[in-house]
């Protein structure tokens, strides 16, 4: 009975009531300092970009495929799909060019072979030919020789005949008519062996050219039918000489074109994707195993390296708020702090935030701007289960530039009271 009435006069004495209304008082002070010193956002969330990863071809799966949750902690390539049916028609076709390009240069070869023996019996047609000119000719100027002395011996003999004629004439015994007949006559010789030696020269002229390989006679213009068939083989074998470099040059660049669709089809057999690290496998739309077709979504990447929390302010803070200034965020039902970014501020007007997150941003209402704090990479592997906490409630302060002291005050008295490690310097915003 005696420590009932001694509880009830402690309860009801003066020293006891200050001391709850102290409490009372700075239980308040300590919940309202917050709000004085910062501008708070309770209604922000975590968020991450996500890397959507589609299947390039149509496949199978493969049943090593990354499972939902699973945290990539450093970069790993892992096969992703396996085709069931290559498509090869290109490699056929290019088959195809390559054996046709064979095929034509090989047919050049054979054309060109069977001009050079064509050519050979031509070289020997011609030079039979340019010999048998050259023996008639040899022969015609033998004839052309013979006639000329010969006609050169008449012509003394017709010289000795007018010279007698003239001195019958001068005697009495010849005719004048007589004597101008033998004259004509020896003229006639004359003229005759003129020719001879004319048509001598023109023999000897045509055997030199002969011996040459040109001749004027019989409608050669210049050369026989023979070499003139040469000369277009020259030009024929030319041209197939050119085809075979072209056909062979073909077919090395098709060949190397082969080799090239092999190995692109060796590595669209089988592709394989590069999981970047710090990344977590926030949804998979396709089971291990299964057949997907070429563009179908397979799983989505949340990039843990990169998280972000949007809030939604006023827009009477806008001026207030800049990039690059610094705000405090602490996860909802978490006691530490952590020191964030700002990295953009959209007014309300702005458009709708196209970008594939893992959480839904919604657009701010009329007269609120989004600010969106980036936060630090986490030093420590995070829980695999806790997918980065992207999605988990947060709440933001921004602090104001003209309540340093009372930031200051608000961490002090955050020590005192447990929620946080230690007394931690906060420098004033901008």
């Amino acid at each position: 009975m005696a420590n009932v009435d001694s509880i009830q006069r402690l309860v009801r004495s003066r020293f006891a009531r200050l001391a709850l209304a102290s409490s009372l008082i700075a239980l308040s002070a300590w919940a309202f300092l917050p709000y004085l010193a910062y501008r708070v956002a309770p209604s922000a969330f975590v968020n991450a970009e996500l890397v959507r990863v589609t299947a390039p071809i149509a496949g199978r799966l493969t049943l090593d495929l990354p499972r939902k949750g699973d945290f990539i902690d450093h970069t790993t390539t892992v096969p992703l799909v396996e085709s069931l049916a290559r498509d090869r028609r290109h490699l056929m076709d290019l088959s195809r060019q390559v054996a046709a390009a064979s095929e034509r240069s090989t047919l050049a070869r054979r054309q060109l072979a069977e001009i050079a023996v064509i050519d050979r019996e031509l070289a020997s047609r011609t030079e039979a030919y340019r010999s048998g000119v050259v023996t008639r000719l040899g022969h015609e100027i033998d004839e052309a020789t013979a006639e000329r002395s010969g006609c050169l011996a008449e012509v003394e003999q017709r010289r000795e005949i007018g010279a007698r004629m003239t001195q019958l004439v001068q005697s009495g015994i010849v005719s004048k008519i007589r004597a101008a007949e033998a004259l004509a006559i020896q003229e006639a010789v004359s003229t005759r062996c003129e020719m001879a030696n004319a048509r001598l020269q023109r023999l000897k002229l045509e055997l030199g050219s002969a011996q040459n390989g040109v001749f004027f006679r019989d409608g050669a213009n210049d050369v026989p039918y023979s070499q003139q068939q040469r000369d277009r083989l020259l030009l024929r074998r030319q041209e197939l000489e050119s085809q075979v470099l072209e056909e062979n040059s073909r077919a090395a660049q098709i060949a190397t074109e082969i080799v090239e669709e092999n190995s692109r089809l060796d590595r669209l057999w089988r592709y394989e994707v590069v999981l970047p690290a710090t990344h977590v496998v926030w949804s998979v739309a396709a089971s291990p195993g299964s057949a997907v077709m070429e563009g179908q979504f397979v799983f989505d990447l949340a990039n843990c390296g990169s998280r972000f929390v949007a809030v939604e302010l006023p827009e009477r803070e806008f001026e207030k708020i800049k990039a690059g200034a610094f705000a405090n965020v602490r996860l909802i039902g978490s006691n530490h702090w952590i020191r964030g970014e700002v990295r953009q501020v959209r007014g309300s007007a702005a458009r709708a935030d196209d970008r594939l997150l893992a959480a839904q941003v919604p657009k701010p209402g009329a007269g609120n701007i989004t600010v969106e704090v980036a936060l630090p990479a986490e030093e420590s592997p995070p829980d695999h289960n806790s997918f980065c906490n992207v999605g988990r409630l947060a709440e933001v302060r921004f602090q104001r530039a003209h309540f340093g002291f009372f930031a200051t005050l608000s961490k002090q008295l955050e020590w005192l009271s447990g929620t946080t490690e230690g007394p931690v310097a906060v420098n004033v915003g901008k």
